[in-house]
This record gives structure tokens, sequence and C-alpha cells, in this order.
């Protein structure tokens, strides 16, 4: 370690010390002048005593560098008129002081300058970049507006966007439940259909074993009942033929239903008319049929005279 580099570490041991004694800043200063001029020997200046202090503006380092000089040449007047020296020495010590005097205030001005360029020159050179940031914000301004515009646009699609969807939605929602009405209403009308079948065939049933019964009852008056008997026969075979015929209608709906879809509607208001035609032909029926009883019970009344 070469006795600069010590001299500095010492030194700056020392202003570490004077700061809590001197916590103001102008007499921090000047004893940090005192400290290098006296104890290491070194000619005060502004940057320097800056760099070591770090307090305050860049003002202050000048100013209490021109306070010690302007100190120092008042204690060394008065050393030198009061002292009794000769006058021979006195002079001498005079000029020496005048010299150093001089010298010192020289290093004082060239700091000054050389601060005020530093001034200069970092506030032309922030002079540039606020203009370069002012430049570069009119820009983002620009951008921003032009992005907050886009922005806009794009949340008045997005809201459109869900507009047109909710709808969609809706109308897909009503479609599935129109379906599924329909569905429903096709299953009735099946369940329906089928109840009727079922009905029509117990009857049906009822109306053969009536009709065998009677016969063997009525061997008889076969001869005279064989018409009507015949006639309501053949008549239920046509009906049964029609249902036949009905079934397979409905079928061949059914499974064009499960392909075309959009004639759902149109199916269940032919079924419901074909269901209104079979309600009428099944009343129809039970109407002949109710003649039928009517005519056999009359025949059965008629029996006992016969025989």
């Amino acid at each position: 370690m070469t006795p600069t580099h010590i001299n500095e570490t010492k030194l700056i041991q020392d202003v570490e010390v004077l700061r809590t004694q001197f916590p103001q800043v102008k007499d921090l200063y000047r004893e940090v002048c005192r400290v290098m001029f006296f104890r290491y020997g070194i000619q005060p200046t502004a940057n320097k005593l800056y760099q070591l202090v770090r307090k305050g503006t860049m003002s202050t380092p000048s100013q209490a560098v021109n306070n010690f000089w302007n100190e120092l040449r008042l204690k060394n007047r008065v050393d030198i008129e009061h002292s009794g020296l000769p006058d021979t020495l006195r002079e001498f010590a005079g000029e020496a002081l005048s010299t150093l005097w001089k010298s010192a205030m020289e290093i004082a001005k060239q700091n000054v300058k050389e601060k005020h360029s530093a001034a200069n020159s970092l506030e032309s050179s922030n002079k540039l970049e606020l203009e370069s940031y002012k430049a570069q914000l009119k820009k983002l301004e620009a951008l921003n507006i032009e992005q907050h515009s886009e922005l806009v646009m794009i949340r008045k699609q997005l809201q459109d966007g869900e507009k047109r969807f909710l709808i969609d939605h809706q109308v897909s929602a009503t479609q599935k439940e129109t379906v599924k009405t329909l569905q429903n209403e096709k299953s009735s009308l099946e369940g329906s259909l089928k109840s009727i079948n079922n009905e029509f065939s117990a009857e049906l049933n009822k109306l053969h074993a009536a009709l065998k019964l009677s016969e063997d009852k009525f061997r008889k008056l076969e001869a005279k009942s064989f018409v009507e008997v015949d006639r309501e026969r053949q008549r239920a075979y046509k009906l049964e033929a029609e249902i036949s015929e009905l079934k397979k209608a409905l079928l061949k709906e059914h499974a064009v239903t499960k392909s075309q879809s959009a004639k759902n509607q149109k199916l269940v208001n032919e079924l419901r008319e074909n269901v209104g035609m079979i309600k009428g032909q099944l009343k129809e029926s039970q109407r002949q049929q109710l003649i039928a009883s009517n005519k056999l019970k009359q025949i059965e009344r008629k029996k006992p005279l016969l025989k």
C-alpha cells in the first residue's frame, strides 16, 4: 500500500469522525479543509471536498474553500504584522504568503470554472435528455391514444360478440326446449296411440268372444244375423287394416323425423290429425259395436219366442 493511499484512507477515517463532531454542513466542510491542509498537506478543492463529505449543494464546497483561504490569509497577515520579526523576514514571509494565496486563489478559481463548466455541460446534457424524453413522451402519448382507441374498439367488438353469443345461446336453448317439447308430445301421442290400440284390441277380442258365444248360443239364428255380423266383422277387419296402415305410416314418419328434425312440427300436426281420425273411427266403431250389441240383446230376447 502506497503512502498516498494510506493518507487517503486516514483522511476518509478522519472525515467520518468529523461527521459526528460537526453535524452542520458548513462547519463540517470548514473542518475538513483544515484537516486536509494542516494535517495532510493537501490543498482543499471543491471537487475533493464534495467527494469526501457528499452533503449540501455543489456551491457549498466551493464556498467552504473560499472561506478557508480568506480565513488563512487574515490569520497569516496578523501573525506577520505583530510577530516582532525583522522587516526583511516579514517582507519575505509576506511575499511567500502572497504567492501561496495567489496560487490557492488560482486553484480555487480553476475549480470554480471547472464546476461551472461541468454544471453547464450537465445542464446542456440534461436539456438534451429532457427534449429527448419529451419527444419520447409525445410518441408514447400518441401510441397510448392509438392503443386506447384500439382497446375501445376491441371492447365494443367483445361486447357485440357477447351479445351475439347470448342471443345464439338463447335461440339454441329455445330450439332445444322446442325439440324437447315436440319429443314429449310425440311420446305422449305414441303412448296415446298405443293405449288406443290396446283398448281397440281388447274391445275387438271382446267382440270376437261375444260373436263366438253368440254363434254357439244362437246357431238357429245364424242365417238371420249372419249378414249383420259379417258386415260388422268386415268393418272390424277393415278398421284393423286401416290401423295397421296407420301404424306403418307412423313408423315411417317416425324414421323421417330422426333425420329431419326441422319437420317435427309438421309430423306432430299430422299425428294429431291421424289420432283425431282414429278417435273418430274408434267412436264410430264403438257406436257400431253398441248397435251390434243392442241387436244381439234383441235377438237374445226373441230367442225364447223362437223356441
